[in-house]
């Protein structure tokens, strides 16, 4: 069973990898590079497997049971942990970090990678030719429909 603060060392994990603010409350300094919001959601969802099927505590809450005292549940799924990735999305986006959207991707620019995909010239296969990308040989010059 996690210790009862596994709350904490997961929020002060991401805090150390993603946030503006140290533990102790002071600020970074503005030249240190800080991961994403969407990097400390990824950080989060690494534990919450973590705990949930790889240590077996499944996907309950983590809370203090009534009878016995102890603690049960998925620490990543604490009440703890969520506030603070709620207070971490707003100063991420009040400092100018832009949410990414699925919504990005317009129905026109699926239909253009659909048009150039289905292009024939894009899909005859080439005979094989080594040489290296650091050449800078033409954009267009690439392995064909076949090439993985």
């Amino acid at each position: 069973v996690p210790p009862e603060d596994s709350p904490f060392y997961i929020t002060a994990w991401i805090m150390e990898h993603c946030d503006d603010i140290n533990l102790d409350g002071s600020s970074k300094p503005h030249d240190q590079v800080r991961d994403s919001f969407v990097h400390g959601q990824k950080m989060r969802a690494s534990m919450t497997h973590l705990f949930g099927r790889i240590l077996g505590l499944g996907q309950r809450p983590w809370s203090k049971s009534e009878i016995t005292g102890k603690m049960s549940g998925n620490p990543s799924i604490s009440e703890q942990v969520s506030t603070y990735m709620m207070s971490l999305r707003t100063r991420k986006i009040r400092s100018g970090e832009v949410p990414t959207s699925a919504r990005a991707i317009t129905s026109g620019i699926l239909k253009q990678l659909y048009d150039e995909n289905h292009k024939p010239e894009n899909w005859v296969v080439k005979p094989y030719q080594p040489g290296s990308r650091a050449q800078g040989g033409n954009l267009d010059d690439w392995g064909g429909g076949m090439a993985r």
